[in-house]
């Protein structure tokens, strides 16, 4: 009788801990608030109803045409070695294209093609260009994996390195929106910290450090131990996957400030409500003596 008791006692004891651990678990999860705004997608489609995409047929025959088209590959060095690129581009990859594009192209008027591997980060830079004046953008539809199914000519080794220029003709420079105007904006939505700011926020429970410089940057520039890594250009179609809860602290860095604002801001506009940047970036955060391997 003592042993069936005591047999009762542990099945009901485990029953108890089991109810037990089922609550709690539902309760954390409850906790968890999924951002409710903006997603990749939904950007992709904005930048879509204003800029025309072209076909890999039509880009190819365009080119053949005229040496004045722009093919602006916006793809990561990453990517150029997995998937290869199409002769003739011009490489400046997706974060740097607002600060560097009126340098490289001071002619709106010219035809640009921008492309990336499927189609979609090529439309929002290109609706970036738009809004910057550019005059005669498209997006690659299907970027270089459609382009290369179709069986048009791809290299897939040799050198690449960020343009200093394109060989375009003289024209009218752009008088849209400027680099400094999209930042300006981005610090009015998103507050800026210090780096010794960041790190005391990095401390608190679920805090992300969001890094947003490519592989190349941080490897010249150093990286931050446990932050989450993942370039400008992949953040709005990934960062839910890895961030789910809207109330966890976000704190965005890159080299210098602008562009960490820029997915500041998005970050904001996607439901996220406690993103902040680092003022400075990488190097304020160095010359604030703070680590870095």
């Amino acid at each position: 009788m003592k042993k069936l008791l005591t047999t009762v006692t542990k099945k009901s004891l485990c029953l108890v801990l089991s109810v037990s651990f089922v609550i709690a678990l539902a309760a954390s999860v409850s906790a968890i608030e999924i951002p409710k705004g903006k997603t990749g997608d939904d950007y992709v489609k904005e930048a879509k109803a204003h800029v025309k995409g072209i076909s890999a047929e039509e880009a190819k025959k365009l080119m053949d045409s005229t040496d004045n088209v722009v093919l602006l590959d916006i793809r990561s060095f990453a990517e150029f070695k997995k998937h290869g690129w199409i002769e003739g581009r011009t490489v400046l990859p997706h974060g740097m294209v607002m600060f560097n594009i009126r340098k490289i192209v001071p002619n709106k008027g010219v035809p640009i093609i921008v492309y990336c591997k499927k189609g979609k980060r090529s439309a929002l830079i290109g609706y970036q260009l738009q809004k910057m004046g550019y005059e005669n953008v498209k997006y690659l539809e299907g970027g270089i994996l459609i382009w290369k199914r179709k069986g048009l000519p791809a290299v897939s080794s040799g050198i690449s390195k960020i343009a200093e220029e394109a060989v375009v003709p003289e024209g009218d420079i752009p008088t849209g929106k400027s680099a400094a105007d999209f930042v300006a904006e981005a610090n009015k939505a998103v507050k800026a910290v210090s780096p010794s700011e960041a790190k005391q926020k990095m401390g608190a429970k679920d805090g992300v450090l969001l890094d947003i410089r490519s592989a190349q940057e941080i490897k010249s520039q150093g990286a931050i131990d446990g932050a989450l890594v993942m370039e400008h250009g992949k953040v709005i179609f990934n960062i839910k996957k890895k961030v789910h809860d809207a109330n966890s602290p976000i704190l965005v860095i890159c080299k210098k400030g602008g562009r960490s604002a820029l997915i500041a801001q998005q970050l904001q506009e996607m439901g996220y409500k406690d993103v902040h940047h680092i003022k400075g970036g990488i190097l304020a955060w160095k010359e604030a003596g703070l680590p870095v391997k």
